[in-house]
Parts: C-alpha cells; sequence; structure tokens
C-alpha cells in the first residue's frame, strides 16, 4: 500500500481535486459536470467529493462533506493506490472499470465527462508531488506485488520435478511386523514333513523294527 493512512490520502489526491477547482482552466472544466462526484477510497478508507453546480465555482472536500451537501450523482469506488495511479497516468480508466478495480455508479454520461479529464489531470497531479517532496509516490509501482506476498505459481515445482515421497509410518510398521503363523503360506517343507509323521518319527525309530536288547555284562 503506497498510502498509510486517510490523512495521506487527503494531502495528495484530496489536495489534487482541491486545487483543481481553484485552477481558472481545469476549474471551469470541473463545474462543467454539473454533478456531484465522490470517490469513495479504500485501503485507507475515506472519501472524495466534488461538487459542481453548473454555473457556479466547484468546491472539493476530504473526508466529510458539510451538511447540507446533496446526494452524489456519479460514486467512484477504488482502492488509494489505483486512484493514484488513475490520477497519475499509469492507469487507464477503462482496462480499470473492465477489470473492476474502478467500480462506478450513477450517470454515465457524467462518468464519461470526468474521465475525460484524467489526460490533463496527471501531469498536475505529478507537480504537485514534486512540489509536495513525495517522489517516491512518483517513482512507486501501484500495481507491484507486497512484500509478504504470496509466491507466484512460477516458484512452485516443476511438474517433472522429483519430489521425495514422504515416510508413511503405518506402512513401514506394517513391513515390520511378523508373518502370523500357521497360514501354511511359505512354510518350511521339511519342517512340514517332519510335524506330519507323527510322535514316531519324532523319536527317530521305525514302527516295524523291534529293538535289539543290549548284551549283558559278564560278571567277574
Amino acid at each position: 500500500m503506497l498510502f498509510t493512512t486517510a490523512d495521506d490520502v487527503h494531502d495528495t489526491l484530496g489536495r489534487l481535486l482541491q486545487e483543481l477547482t481553484v485552477d481558472p482552466e481545469m476549474g471551469a472544466r470541473v463545474s462543467l459536470l454539473d454533478a456531484v462526484v465522490q470517490v469513495r477510497v479504500r485501503k485507507p478508507d475515506t472519501t472524495l467529493t466534488v461538487v459542481a453546480p453548473g454555473n457556479d465555482q466547484a468546491q472539493a472536500y476530504a473526508g466529510r462533506t458539510p451538511d447540507g451537501t446533496p446526494k452524489a450523482d456519479v460514486v467512484l469506488t477504488m482502492d488509494a493506490d489505483v486512484a493514484h495511479a488513475l490520477w497519475i497516468g499509469k492507469q487507464n480508466v477503462a482496462i480499470g472499470i473492465a477489470r473492476g478495480s474502478v467500480q462506478t455508479k450513477g450517470d454515465t454520461r457524467k462518468i464519461v465527462d470526468l474521465l475525460n479529464l484524467t489526460g490533463e489531470i496527471a501531469p498536475r497531479y505529478e507537480a504537485l508531488l514534486r512540489a509536495a517532496g513525495r517522489q517516491d509516490l512518483i517513482d512507486a509501482d501501484p500495481f507491484a506485488p507486497a512484500a509478504d506476498a504470496a509466491p507466484a505459481a512460477d516458484d512452485a515445482p516443476a511438474e517433472d520435478e522429483a519430489v521425495p515421497p514422504a515416510q508413511d509410518d503405518a506402512d513401514a510398521a506394517q513391513a515390520a511386523e511378523p508373518a502370523p503363523a500357521g497360514d501354511g503360506e511359505g512354510a518350511d517343507p521339511a519342517a512340514e514333513g517332519t510335524a506330519a509323521e507323527g510322535p514316531d518319527a519324532a523319536e527317530g525309530t521305525d514302527p516295524d523294527i523291534t529293538p535289539t536288547e543290549a548284551p549283558e555284562e559278564p560278571t567277574a
């Protein structure tokens, strides 16, 4: 944001409108609008109002308007940075309206008459800023991203860029568990054979052969 307070807007954009209304050339042209034009500024929030009564001298107000001020015939709503870009010639009005950064309400003819003045307002606004020592606003890019803005999509990893997969603790734990016993899959055939032969096989003898008795030891 180029403007941090409402007073900052009043001292620049508001002062511009006030100087335009008293300028011998521009003041007469502004008065010919024959309308009350209000600029509703956001970020920071404030209002700028021009009362152009036709043949009488126009008046400009920054912030609150005096009691009895007629209702606005034309309302322009935009961010302060957009208003700055508009009056200094860095914002095309038609593109701003098409993109929604400049919102308009009211008499279309009056809006067109007002916007036709922007080309002549820009050099006056730049001279005002230079005289006020606001070279920073002259040089600033109103549409530059903020320093803390989220990274652009170009900064995201490319689709074909290898990204190491995250380790799944549940899968790792499952792989470490021993296989359940008794399911018969992957068992040792030798072990199965031994278990199937029964108790005699476990003793290591043939059931069809009678054991030989051991010889008696000679007596002395």
